[in-house]
C-alpha cells in the first residue's frame, strides 16, 4: 500500500503484531493479534486489535485512544493483515470490532481502501444472518477476507 502507515515488528510466526502510534502529546502501543478461531478450521483467525495495556502488556480491545491519527493506524493494520495473509496464503482472517462503532470504523477503512484492498483479497460482509460479497453501501456486523485467487474452499 501505498498510504501512510507506521513500521511495525512482529513475532517469529507472524501472529502478533505490535506498532506505536505516535502524536505530539503521546504515544500509544497498539497490538494487533491473529488467534485460530476455535476448531472450525485451520485456517480460520480472528483479528484483534487494539491498545496494549501498559500494566499488563495484554491487549485491551475496549480503551479509545484518539490520537489524531486513525487512517494512518487503519492502514498499518491493513498491511498488517496483508503481511499475515503473505505468511498463511490459505487462512480466513474475520474481523469485528468491540462495538458497533468500532465496526463501522473499521467498514469506513475497507471503504476508503477498496480498490487497493481488492486487488489482493476477497472480502465479506456479514449483514442479516449471512455472509455476502462486500458492498460499500452496506452496513456489516463483521466482515473476512481471505487472498484472491486462494486454494482454500
Amino acid at each position: 500500500m501505498v498510504y501512510e502507515r507506521y513500521e511495525y515488528e512482529v513475532n517469529r510466526n507472524r501472529t502478533r503484531f505490535s506498532f506505536i502510534s505516535s502524536s505530539q502529546h503521546r504515544n500509544i502501543h497498539k497490538l494487533v493479534l491473529f488467534r485460530k478461531i476455535g476448531n472450525i478450521q485451520e485456517n480460520y483467525f480472528s483479528l484483534e486489535f487494539g491498545d496494549r495495556d501498559p500494566i499488563t502488556n495484554k491487549l485491551n480491545v475496549i480503551s479509545i485512544s484518539n490520537n489524531g491519527d486513525r487512517d494512518k493506524v487503519l492502514n498499518t493494520v491493513a498491511c498488517i493483515v496483508l503481511d499475515f495473509i503473505h505468511c498463511y496464503p490459505n487462512s480466513i482472517v474475520f474481523a469485528k470490532g468491540s462495538t458497533p462503532s468500532r465496526t463501522r470504523l473499521y467498514q469506513i477503512g475497507i471503504n476508503k481502501n477498496i480498490s487497493v484492498i481488492q486487488a489482493y483479497l476477497n472480502i465479506y460482509g456479514f449483514i442479516n444472518n449471512q455472509w455476502e460479497v462486500f458492498s460499500p453501501k452496506r452496513n456489516y456486523q463483521a466482515f473476512y477476507v481471505q487472498k484472491r485467487n486462494s486454494n482454500f474452499k
